[in-house]
């Protein structure tokens, strides 16, 4: 709304740029993929809650029987299943390192530039990931 040779309403920089989000974009232009990726992790959530609501279901109905339960292996045992199960976990690792990306950048913007806290508080985040991962898994192969 700034018609040429008016300086009524003069430009500034800040009117081209409502999204005040771009602190959370990565610093370097993504891949195609990844963008794809990005916009798949609603539906890749979405996807992993329905099968697990679907197993909790079988569960719950398996104890008026066995054949729920071999009704839900079968189906993970699915090709699609496994290869949907399989994209739907790397949108999750991407997912996980985005948002540990994006939690640094916003620590170090409401604390100044203090890079070393920033990459403290990523370290931690991994490392408290990779901890509750191997416990779990631990808990599972038991």
């Amino acid at each position: 709304m700034n018609p040429k040779n008016n300086d009524k309403y003069p430009i500034s920089d800040y009117q081209g740029n409502c999204n005040n989000l771009n602190i959370l974009q990565p610093e370097t232009k993504s891949l195609r993929l990844i963008i794809i990726m990005r916009r798949l992790i609603p539906f890749a959530m979405i996807w992993v809650s329905l099968v697990l609501m679907f197993g909790v279901i079988c569960m719950y109905t398996n104890a008026m029987g066995q054949d729920e339960f071999y009704r839900f292996i079968f189906f993970l045992h699915n090709p699609i299943v496994v290869a949907l199960n399989s994209l739907a976990l790397l949108i999750a690792l991407l997912h996980s390192i985005l948002w540990f990306n994006s939690t640094t950048k916003i620590a170090s913007l409401n604390q100044g530039n203090q890079k070393s806290r920033a990459w403290l508080i990523s370290a931690f985040l991994w490392i408290v990931t990779i901890a509750i991962s191997i416990y779990l898994l631990l808990l599972v192969l038991k």
